[in-house]
């Protein structure tokens, strides 16, 4: 094997070719996740219909608009953990104020690489929930 003289490897040092590092501004950049779209009519029908279960349920009456926000953000992350894939989320009737900040939090940017779609509830499901509530 020929060895190189100095010349050569001070030529090597000084070449124009730039080392190949992560571009550290590329590699820092956030990922962007799609906004949650409505569910299809098919996927409601067959949560209607008990084909699809519902994982989890939560129940936000008699809360205010802040503790609200808390348990809706807690509650969606475990359940992203835990693998749920259809839940439940009851806001009440009331003044529409707690079903605003669930739907302000789905369209938070943070929220996005948790959720897929959402739907309000199927006028069935609603009287469902209804008439269980007055037990």
């Amino acid at each position: 094997m020929k060895k190189l003289s100095d010349d050569y490897i001070l030529k090597w040092l000084t070449s124009d070719e730039k080392p190949n590092f992560i571009d550290k501004e590329k590699f820092m950049e956030k990922k962007v996740f799609p906004k949650p779209n409505q569910i299809t009519r098919d996927t409601l029908r067959k949560i209607l219909k008990g084909k699809i279960k519902i994982d989890a349920e939560i129940d936000l009456h008699g809360l205010d608009r802040f503790e609200a926000r808390d348990i809706v953000e807690s509650f969606i992350h475990k359940c992203f953990f835990n693998g749920y894939r259809y839940i439940n989320i009851i806001t009440g009737k009331g003044s529409g104020i707690i079903r605003q900040v669930v739907k302000d939090y789905l369209d938070d940017k943070k929220s996005h690489k948790f959720i897929i779609g959402f739907s309000n509830a199927h006028r069935k499901q609603r009287e469902y929930f209804s008439s269980n509530r007055r037990c």
